[in-house]
């Protein structure tokens, strides 16, 4: 009797705990339905709309955590380069090059003292240029670690203040006279003044109603409203822009073409003249 007893009472812990398991994934399942069916796809979502179609119920945090691993996190992708990358860079320049060229035709001429004086020359004016780039590159990573930009998002039914990289999408924030627009927007019913110089040049600000579209980068100087984050990120206008930007920066000027080749010519006038010598 106490082994049927003790048999029914592990069927019966045995079925709650799969029971539990099952009400989990039914709630991580209906979550995840949820989240994607609340973002749109990205053509759709630049269109905006009227923000009287626009929910300002929010998120859940299941459903955030989703659309975190769909979108990422709101803050732009930056190459960072290593000490040792940094240091290459300042030897591949032109006029370091042209000095290492004058290094070699000193070495095949015997000339040691200017060898060692040419190498020495480098040696110093490379450490220098890496001393300055990288004292920059710290300085502009401690700004940034500094001026965290903060948002206050509606989550789970209640308003709190986070980090803004933790943004999604149809995330529902405040946005109040003052503080920054921390990613793309639509404004949900009511109107703020917006200043855009950062971004468009405009003197004055600009006037959004519902449906406005304040964009990342931009402040808020007038008005309180909520608004529902439509780009995060690389995605926002102004991630698009600096992504357009490092792109330009990261081929060669034509000023860097023309040094090359002005190397290239005074070192095979070099080598010319040091041959008929």
């Amino acid at each position: 009797m106490s082994r049927s007893n003790s048999k029914s009472s592990s069927n019966s812990r045995s079925t709650s705990q799969a029971e539990s398991v099952r009400s989990v994934e039914t709630a991580k399942t209906e979550a995840t339905g949820r989240a994607l069916e609340s973002i749109k796809s990205e053509d759709d979502v630049e269109g905006g709309g009227k923000g009287e179609e626009l929910s300002d119920e929010g998120l859940t945090s299941a459903e955030a955590e989703i659309l975190m691993e769909k979108w990422g996190p709101n803050e732009l992708p930056e190459k960072k380069k290593s000490k040792c990358e940094l240091l290459t860079e300042q030897f591949m320049q032109p006029m370091p090059l042209m000095i290492t060229a004058a290094f070699v035709i000193e070495g095949l001429l015997a000339n040691y003292v200017d060898m060692v004086l040419l190498l020495i020359l480098n040696i110093v004016n490379c450490g220098l240029a890496y001393y300055e780039a990288s004292k920059a590159a710290d300085a502009i990573a401690a700004l940034k670690s500094s001026l965290k930009p903060a948002a206050q998002v509606k989550r789970d039914g209640k308003w709190e203040n986070i980090d803004a990289k933790y943004l999604v999408p149809t995330d529902v924030v405040a946005l109040n006279a003052g503080a920054a627009v921390p990613a793309d927007c639509t404004i949900i019913p009511g109107h703020i003044d917006v200043d855009q110089a950062a971004l468009t040049g405009e003197s004055l600000p600009v006037t959004m109603m519902a449906g406005g579209q304040p964009k990342m980068g931009s402040t808020v100087v007038r008005g309180e409203v909520s608004a529902v984050v439509t780009y995060t990120g690389a995605h926002t206008f102004f991630g698009k822009t600096a992504m357009l930007i490092q792109a330009a920066s990261d081929s060669e000027s034509n000023m860097q073409v023309v040094l090359f080749s002005i190397m290239i010519t005074l070192c095979g006038i070099s080598m010319v003249l040091c041959s008929i010598a």
